[in-house]
């Protein structure tokens, strides 16, 4: 396969960067392409393999309703979701994803806040001098490589099962991947990818904006694979649309600013917008579909 140039601009010797084995076979254009087409077709016929099955949202509303018909003493036993060895990978697959996202924002917000510093906001945030691309060169593209490994998150879903309270006892109750499952991944991979090719200075607010609600986020499934019931759920929610939102507001900036992307950098702005946009209204339907009012019914 043919080496991949590195974006203009990059001064970093390849070979000190971990998994640098890897870079040109990952950066190859046909790479994301293919990974997340096989992914999509994968989860896709995973889903269609496990018959009429409830959504996660479709059965929490079920059994919110269903708090209002029976007792605790007349509901159906709920099974166990997985064995000792299926929770202890969900667990350390948890908190290497927090350790990691954490390495990330604290190297990279240290990393922005020297450059202010030493050149400037302006130049900072348009990362003129390419201080911060080539400081964080291996943040980047190891962030990267780990969207792809994100994507087990998908399949430890898919590999749990759940049962449902009744009237849906007859139901296929194993737990689907949803389309903003799937979609978030997806696009995930491919922004980061955009990013990494162009060399583009956005991924300094990606990364960190990301890291950093990936901290919070798999520290708090963790904690739940363990058994704990922590609150905040529906924060973590609202914090991820706070996150694209802020997002939709550098890429206004990046817009605005002239001269701080070149034509090749700013193509990791349509893909973002593209991106995006679908993904807040996916997120805000997820949200008032499960956090908001409970539907009352009246007991039978």
């Amino acid at each position: 396969m043919a080496n991949i140039r590195l974006p203009a601009g990059t001064t970093v010797n390849l070979e000190n960067v971990p998994l640098h084995q890897f870079y040109h076979l990952s950066l190859h254009p046909a790479t994301p392409v293919v990974i997340v087409a096989v992914y999509t077709l994968v989860v896709h016929y995973l889903n269609g393999s496990r018959g009429k099955t409830l959504s996660r949202i479709e059965a929490k509303r079920r059994e919110l309703q269903l708090d209002h018909v029976l007792s605790s003493e007349k509901r159906p036993a709920q099974r166990k979701e997985s064995g000792p060895w299926m929770t202890a990978f969900v667990v350390l697959h948890n908190l290497a994803l927090a350790a990691f996202s954490y390495w990330c924002a604290t190297n990279y917000t240290a990393a922005f806040g020297q450059t202010v510093r030493e050149e400037g906001l302006r130049c900072a945030y348009c990362d003129n001098n390419h201080t911060i691309w080539n400081n964080m060169f291996k943040f980047n593209y190891l962030f990267y490589l780990s969207k792809y490994y994100e994507l087990i998150d998908t399949f430890i879903i898919l590999a749990k099962g759940k049962y449902i309270p009744p009237p849906c006892l007859t139901c296929d109750t194993s737990r689907k991947a949803t389309f903003l499952q799937t979609y978030h991944h997806a696009g995930a991979i491919t922004t980061m990818w955009v990013g990494c090719y162009f060399g583009s200075p956005q991924l300094i607010f990606y990364v960190i904006e990301n890291s950093i609600v990936h901290t919070l986020m798999y520290t708090y499934f963790a904690l739940t694979a363990m058994g704990y019931s922590p609150p905040g759920k529906k924060y973590l929610t609202h914090l991820q649309i706070f996150q694209f939102l802020i997002g939709l507001v550098f890429i206004g900036l990046y817009i605005t600013i002239p001269g701080c992307l070149t034509p090749l950098q700013r193509n990791l702005l349509f893909v973002m917008l593209s991106y995006l946009i679908p993904l807040i209204y996916l997120f805000v339907d997820f949200s008032i579909k499960t956090y908001g009012k409970k539907t009352k019914v009246k007991a039978m």
